[in-house]
């Protein structure tokens, strides 16, 4: 799975599922294709739903077989996490740096 930015500020089950709820808005996804396109357990996903339904970002419809999820776009803060979550799904993630690192291009710059 590719880190990007919303993993920094997102634990990571959270990252995933906003990402795929967010970035499709329209799109609604039952419990086992969250697990699947996420690589995540069939039990976080659904324990992250439920925090993340509590909280109203995201609503759920039954067809009495599946129930599908998506984001609220009713939300007061949807406009702002769906940028949130759009810009920071499409960047990389910053690694931090080796300690030392700065020490080793020194000396390799030096040995050339």
């Amino acid at each position: 799975m590719r880190q990007t930015l919303l993993h920094g500020l997102f634990p990571q089950v959270r990252a995933e599922i906003l990402r795929l709820l967010f970035t499709n808005p329209r799109t609604e996804l039952y419990v086992r294709e969250l697990a699947r396109l996420s690589g995540l357990s069939l039990q976080t996903v659904q324990d992250e739903l439920a925090k993340l339904e509590a909280a109203r970002l995201i609503v759920s419809q039954s067809n009495g077989y599946h129930r599908f999820y998506r984001a609220d776009s009713k939300h007061p803060l949807y406009a702002t996490l769906r940028k949130l979550v759009v810009r920071a799904s499409s960047r990389a993630k910053p690694q931090p740096k080796a300690r030392g690192q700065r020490r080793a291009r020194a000396r390799r710059s030096k040995d050339q």
